[in-house]
């Protein structure tokens, strides 16, 4: 684990899951962190690119709290760092006397959510499943346990999701694999 963890734009960390289970993940603009699709079962990194690897998803981050995955930062000699664009359209948690829901929202071009345009309000299960399936929230990810779940889930499963949004909508039918 590392000491300290400083948010630097392009960063890569190693990040252990598991014993036998590590991925990288990429500081990227305004707490915004790129997740892929790329696996080691001893965590060691040399000549990656991963502008050439599956993204997994984006999520806004709270860095030092993710300090129990962290081993280790990964320098760009090492593995290159990724340039695919960073969506700005997020979805945005809307809760208030008992209910939930969200609007899909784009985020202000430094990607904040003060300020994010919405583009679809009161998106539902039945009407916006794939909006819904393929956009993130844009809350901030701080606890280290859902995020190894989520990982962990994806490699075992296929499947990519974010739990928060069965909170948000009950019932909700999980992505498929």
């Amino acid at each position: 684990m590392l000491k300290r963890v400083r948010w630097t734009d392009d960063a890569v960390f190693s990040l252990r899951l598991r014993e036998d289970l590590y991925t990288l993940a990429q500081m990227r603009h305004n707490h915004i962190m790129q997740f892929f699709d790329l696996w080691r079962a001893d965590g060691s990194w040399t000549d990656v690119d991963l502008g050439a690897e599956k993204s997994l998803f984006f999520a806004f981050v709270a860095e030092h709290k993710l300090k129990p995955l962290l081993v280790e930062r990964i320098n760009s000699d090492r593995v290159r760092p990724s340039a695919e664009p960073v969506s700005r359209v997020v979805l945005s948690a809307v809760i208030g006397a008992g209910t939930y829901g969200a609007n899909l929202v784009e985020l202000t071009p430094d990607y904040s959510s003060y300020g994010a345009r919405v583009l679809r309000e009161n998106l539902s299960p039945e009407s916006d499943l794939e909006l819904i399936h393929k956009h993130e929230f844009d809350g901030m990810l701080g606890d280290p346990e859902k995020l190894r779940q989520r990982l962990v889930r994806y490699v075992e499963t296929g499947v990519n999701w974010d739990d928060s949004k069965s909170f948000i909508f009950k019932g909700i039918k999980l992505p498929e694999p």
